[in-house]
């Protein structure tokens, strides 16, 4: 049951055998049992999901980059990420064996519509780091 549904937990995947064969299993000897064969329940990789194009988009943009060196000194990175406090706890997970993580039955694709939360803004560049700054109304 877990390789057909990554995201079942131990319990379900107990409560599932024991409506089929009527015997108890606990969840703990599930996960005992999916270790053995190699999966563990693991933090899924979140990303949006990208079309084709994306992905062209991407690769173009790093090909353009592939031979820098001094540049990256003067290029900032900056972050501005919205903490959702509506949706995805973190608290799911995947059954998988070890090296899955990029494949696309491990991604869990996040929403990316608004939603209570908060945002916050932050940079780094090659030597330094701005202050982490909350953005206020949003």
């Amino acid at each position: 049951m877990a390789v057909t549904n990554l995201c079942d937990t131990s319990r379900t995947i107990a409560q599932h055998i024991e409506s089929v064969t009527h015997h108890s299993m606990s969840a703990r000897t599930i996960r005992r049992r999916l270790q053995k064969s190699g999966l563990s329940a693991r933090s899924p990789l979140l990303g949006l999901p990208l079309t084709q194009n994306h992905r062209l988009l991407r690769h173009q943009r790093c090909d353009e980059r592939r031979t820098w060196a001094a540049e990256w000194n003067e290029v900032v990175f900056i972050n501005e990420p919205r903490i959702c406090l509506q949706h995805h706890d973190g608290r799911i997970r995947v059954w998988r064996h070890r090296g899955e993580r990029m494949l696309n039955s491990c991604v869990m694709h996040r929403h990316s519509g608004s939603a209570p939360g908060i945002m916050v803004w932050g940079g780094i560049r090659y030597h330094s780091r701005t202050p982490l700054e909350h953005i206020a109304g949003t």
